[in-house]
């Protein structure tokens, strides 16, 4: 009883200022959940015990993939020549590919920023706390 005097008695700006002390408190509530749930070191763990074998495959194909690009290949005793025609053939396929690689990479970082966007906003709307409650409006003349 002797709280909701207090309430009657404080002017707008103290109940604007007490109201954002307690914004502020749950807001803290929340950026901790957050930190906890969205620390790298956590979620690297956890898609780890999730998918195990992703994991051992993606390691074991950028394994092989540096084993190849950091040592040479042995050369081959009946290799085939490789012609001038057949250089150029291949410069200019790359020179026409360039672009269309960069709009590829345009398209999946679009494509990756939306995904990444519509998870967050999912999974974070799985953290929210409970509803706060609405407080009726009253007249301090």
């Amino acid at each position: 009883m002797a709280e909701r005097n207090s309430t009657h008695k404080m002017t707008p700006k103290q109940l604007a200022l007490k109201d954002l002390e307690e914004a502020r408190s749950l807001l803290g509530v929340h950026v901790h959940l957050a930190s906890e749930a969205w620390n790298p070191r956590v979620l690297v763990q956890q898609s780890i015990q999730k998918h195990v074998w992703a994991w051992v495959s993606a390691a074991g194909i950028g394994g092989l993939i540096l084993w190849r690009v950091l040592l040479p290949s042995p050369r081959r005793k009946f290799g085939r020549d490789i012609s001038d025609a057949s250089a150029k053939k291949s410069g200019l396929i790359a020179l026409l590919m360039q672009p269309m690689l960069g709009m590829a990479r345009q398209a999946a970082l679009k494509y990756g920023s939306s995904f990444l966007q519509t998870y967050l906003q999912n999974h974070l709307s799985r953290h929210e706390g409970p509803p706060t409650p609405v407080r009726e409006p009253t007249s301090h003349v």
